[in-house]
């Protein structure tokens, strides 16, 4: 194979170990069909499943955060804990929550659905289809072009979610939050925009999920270059000693 073919084929294996078994056939029209109406969603459930734990994480964080901020509150004298049970109190703990979330440290946030599995079973495909560190950099910088199309892609959706937002809010301030139109005018566009939003929210809600997923495979992809590396550096390390003694 060249090497298009083996960075592609890499690509997929790493798509494969992320997502799970991939269905399979002979015929490459199929093939195409099997990936767009099967294997896209079960990557996206990928992007999925990250988020809901991430959301899972910053909701068990809320009562936690709340009894740390009534203990506080209680130690300082400040007040009861039974008077931080207004939402204002859980509101703090809230913010509390999503900022442990989001400032996360990069330990946690790097390990985010990465599988040390995963990583070693795509090392060792590289490991078989790459013969010496040359062909090991030619790969790295094949994955690196196919990675920089897809950047233009997400970049491209991303564009045409806030193109699809102004729309909506243009279209609310004319047809819905304003005076100008009839009762009846203003129903109907409420209905339309209605509709819109929920596409803009199944597109929008996709794109992160697609993010995510993506996220893993690069990570997925770039550790198990650096396991090949070492790998090579310890296959190398007795014979080159050997070498130099002689």
């Amino acid at each position: 194979m060249g090497i298009f073919e083996e960075t592609v084929s890499i690509v997929r294996e790493a798509e494969r170990l992320v997502i799970g078994p991939r269905v399979k056939s002979r015929w490459k029209s199929v093939e195409t069909t099997l990936d767009a109406v099967v294997h896209v969603p079960w990557f996206l459930l990928v992007g999925v499943q990250e988020r809901l734990a991430t959301l899972g994480f910053g909701l068990f964080l809320v009562p936690v955060w709340w009894c740390i901020l009534a203990a506080i509150i209680w130690v300082t004298g400040g007040g009861s804990p039974a008077s931080f049970h207004s939402s204002d109190g859980w509101m703090v703990a809230g913010l509390m929550a999503a900022g442990s979330v989001i400032f996360r440290l990069p330990s946690r946030s790097t390990r985010l659905s990465i599988r040390p599995p995963q990583i070693a079973s795509l090392a060792a495909h590289i490991h078989a289809i790459a013969a010496d560190e040359a062909t090991i950099k030619l790969l790295q910088s094949g994955v690196a072009a196919l990675d920089s199309a897809a950047n233009q892609r997400i970049t491209r959706i991303n564009w045409a979610l806030g193109i699809g937002w102004a729309g909506l809010v243009w279209a609310a301030s004319h047809w819905v939050f304003t005076t100008d139109v009839s009762y009846a005018v203003r129903q109907e566009a409420t209905a339309r925009l209605f509709g819109g939003v929920l596409i803009f929210l199944f597109f929008g809600v996709g794109t992160m999920c697609y993010e995510t997923a993506l996220r893993v495979v690069r990570q997925t992809i770039d550790f198990a270059f650096l396991e090949v590396s070492d790998m090579r550096q310890i296959e190398n390390g007795p014979s080159r000693a050997v070498v130099e003694e002689g």
